[in-house]
């Protein structure tokens, strides 16, 4: 069994163990509840040096895509029998591939970067047939892992994006659901300057992610 089958097989054993577990103190209306997510993430870097003897600008520009799976938690209450409100946080960190670039002059950057403390506030706006159009504002940090022949370290930065997606859910006699969701973000432009060197600069843009989950949780 893959790492994807394994965390999805422990988060139903979990909340099937939970689905028996009422509380008095509960609060009607809301819901909790755990996901696993298959994502696949591209964006365009670009690095601006400017040479500070001729004053010649250097820019090395790369377009890049990976995916990666993570597992998820949410919380949401029912404002109304159409709309929810929920906050989506990811438990595991992504991390970018180590992307290498050899210069002409033999010098040699490795970089990466790691996403940290994604979380999402959204709104589900239930439509017939159990299923639900989702529009989120996620935010995120950015923090940059480098090792530059050029000399360059550039600080960790943040960004913030929209998520859309769709989605189906089965609910159980006993508060119970399972949900299937399909979402697609958009994250805003960031940019940092080396902080041992002004005249360097690197640029992310163009970025965008697709995801599929599967989601289980139990409402109150």
């Amino acid at each position: 069994m893959n790492k994807f089958k394994t965390k999805i097989a422990v988060l139903a054993i979990g909340f099937l163990s939970f689905a028996g577990v009422q509380s008095a103190s509960a609060v009607e209306g809301l819901s909790i509840g755990a996901a696993m997510n298959y994502s696949g993430f591209m964006a365009r870097g670009k690095e601006a040096a400017t040479s500070s003897g001729n004053n010649v600008k250097t820019i090395t520009e790369e377009d890049g895509a990976f995916d990666a799976d993570y597992a998820s938690v949410f919380v949401e209450y029912a404002v109304s029998d159409v709309v929810s409100v929920g906050l989506e946080r990811h438990i595991d960190d992504i991390t970018t591939p180590t992307n290498t670039n050899t210069r002409p002059d033999g010098t040699a950057n490795s970089v990466k970067a790691t996403f940290k403390d994604h979380t999402t506030l959204y709104a589900n706006i239930n439509m017939p047939f159990n299923t639900y159009f989702k529009l989120g504002l996620s935010m995120v940090d950015v923090a940059t892992q480098e090792s530059l022949g050029t000399g360059g370290q550039y600080p960790d930065v943040d960004t913030t994006g929209i998520t859309v997606g769709l989605g189906y859910q089965f609910n159980a006699d006993n508060g119970m659901f399972i949900r299937t969701e399909l979402s697609a973000a958009e994250y805003d432009d960031v940019s940092a300057t080396s902080s041992n060197d002004t005249e360097k600069e690197v640029s992310v843009s163009d970025m965008y992610g697709a995801s599929a989950s599967i989601k289980i949780g139990k409402s109150f």
